[in-house]
């Protein structure tokens, strides 16, 4: 018998799932690596410690959403001579979600990475987190030629200041014709975000302040009493530390100083920060 074939172009069903995703109440996104998955059984604890994890596994998450405009990803149709219009794909689909308010960190943060490509997520207020079908058993994300962000970032007489995040489809089509989703048992919103640059500086000898990135907010106090507590353990190059006065006092040891990855610090729950550089007094 000849090998025979099928077109998969001329098959259709028009029945819906009996539990279909209220699209309208998409409430977040996460960014990962592309290529990078959530685990297939995700539970609150895995997410928030994905959030921690050394990169590429590490996620990247951004919400909470406030309206939606869908930009183009309209179908193409054209006549071919005198012919009848037809069906040529979908034009290239950007999603812009508005964030309640203007993130000076986060427009930055998006800035700096516009030209990267993402796997994206979504979420719902139903706890659906809607991704990718790529033909394996684990939903992936829907692949993003780029994520990039819009401000306005000064109130006008009309309205607040404001921001959105602009997801750009690699493949509009692509994306339409492989979406799936899964239910989560828990709402993302309440275990998740995304980690804030801080830096240790020191104010004068062995004295040190844990100090944002930007803007110069002192959060010394928030974190002093677990980085004080097994001082070897989240640090290079310190032998001990201590809380007092507002500053962390700390006992040189052999090396430069630093302080761990998120990934080992999240052990000894100190959260939602990277610390990315140590800033030694001037002598």
């Amino acid at each position: 018998m000849r090998n025979t074939r099928v077109c998969e172009s001329a098959e259709m069903n028009t029945g819906g799932s009996a539990c279909k995703v209220d699209w309208g109440k998409v409430k977040g996104a996460i960014l990962v690596e592309h290529g990078v998955k959530l685990p297939a059984n995700i539970t609150a604890d895995e997410l928030e410690k994905m959030c921690h994890a050394d990169r590429p596994g590490r996620i990247y998450p951004i919400h909470t959403f406030v309206e939606y405009a869908k930009n183009a990803g309209e179908a193409q149709v054209s006549a071919v001579g005198y012919g009848a219009n037809q069906y040529n794909g979908l034009n290239a689909q950007t999603d812009t979600f508005t964030l309640p308010r203007f993130d000076e960190i986060l427009n930055a943060e998006l800035l700096r990475c516009a030209n990267k490509e993402w796997d994206v997520y979504f979420w719902d207020s139903n706890r659906m987190l809607i991704g990718y079908n790529d033909g394996t058993d684990i939903l992936a994300g829907i692949p993003m030629s780029t994520v990039y962000p819009g401000a306005t970032p000064f109130s006008t007489s009309s309205a607040k200041s404001s921001m959105t995040v602009n997801f750009c489809h690699m493949d509009a089509e692509d994306s339409q014709l492989n979406f799936d989703y899964l239910k989560l048992d828990f709402n993302p919103a309440n275990v998740i975000k995304g980690l804030t640059e801080v830096m240790l500086v020191e104010n004068e000898s062995n004295k040190f302040k844990i100090i944002e990135c930007v803007g110069g907010y002192d959060r010394t106090a928030e974190f002093a009493t677990e980085l004080s507590s097994g001082a070897s353990e989240v640090f290079d190059g310190v032998t001990s530390a201590s809380y007092e006065d507002g500053y962390l006092t700390i006992t040189p040891g052999e090396g430069e100083i630093s302080v761990k990855s998120p990934s080992v610090l999240y052990e000894k729950d100190v959260k939602w920060v990277e610390f990315v550089k140590v800033v030694k007094a001037k002598a």
